[in-house]
């Protein structure tokens, strides 16, 4: 049977590399189908790629280095089924932030992503996510609560270049948790930071 609690750390420690790579490649694919950026990945060379994918994981592992970032994964006898992302504000009544629930292709349809889930709602910390509107009712049967509209940062605050990934969201949560949880964005400055490796 597989373990889908927050692991120990030397297990966490082994899968952190590959998790973070998977993380910074999606949110990569995520910057190219932004409209706004999309011409300006597009001649984007192999090279370029792969520093901007190294880029990326270090704003991940930056982020778990300084305990913002914690990992719950689904595992067994040193396979690596599935894991979730989670940010956790300094504040403590700031609910954690879901970034992410991934399951390898190989190991879907199996359960596995329900599984995580059910073992971050019933953590006693409070948890929230972001999701589509379509997703409102599968979050809802899961046992979590729709929380209102989430309002991404604009230009302003310096997330510009991001908005579009943010659009038509809602906030879904334990029922602690509120419309304020510390969502992780690239801001302008790191999408630059990526963009300057073409």
């Amino acid at each position: 049977m597989q373990d889908t609690t927050l692991s120990d750390q030397q297990l966490v420690d082994t899968f952190l590399p590959q998790i973070l790579e998977n993380e910074a490649k999606g949110l990569l694919q995520d910057l190219l189908a932004q409209p706004t950026l999309a011409m300006q990945f597009l001649f984007f060379p192999e090279e370029a790629i792969r520093k901007a994918i190294k880029h990326i994981v270090g704003i991940f592992d930056e982020c778990y280095r300084a305990g913002h970032l914690k990992v719950a994964m689904s595992h067994e006898n040193g396979c690596l089924y599935g894991y979730a992302l989670l940010f956790v504000h300094p504040d403590p009544n700031i609910p954690r932030y879901c970034h992410k629930i991934f399951v390898f292709p190989d190991y879907r349809g199996h359960g596995i992503g329900s599984q995580i889930l059910n073992a971050l709602i019933e953590d006693p910390r409070d948890t929230a996510l972001l999701c589509g509107y379509d997703l409102i009712e599968f979050y809802e049967n899961a046992g979590l609560e729709q929380k209102g509209a989430f309002m991404a940062p604009g230009k302003q605050q310096g997330f510009a270049l991001t908005q579009g990934m943010y659009a038509d969201l809602v906030v879904m949560g334990t029922r602690g948790a509120s419309v304020a949880a510390g969502v992780f964005m690239l801001n302008d400055d790191d999408v630059k930071a990526v963009l300057a490796y073409a």
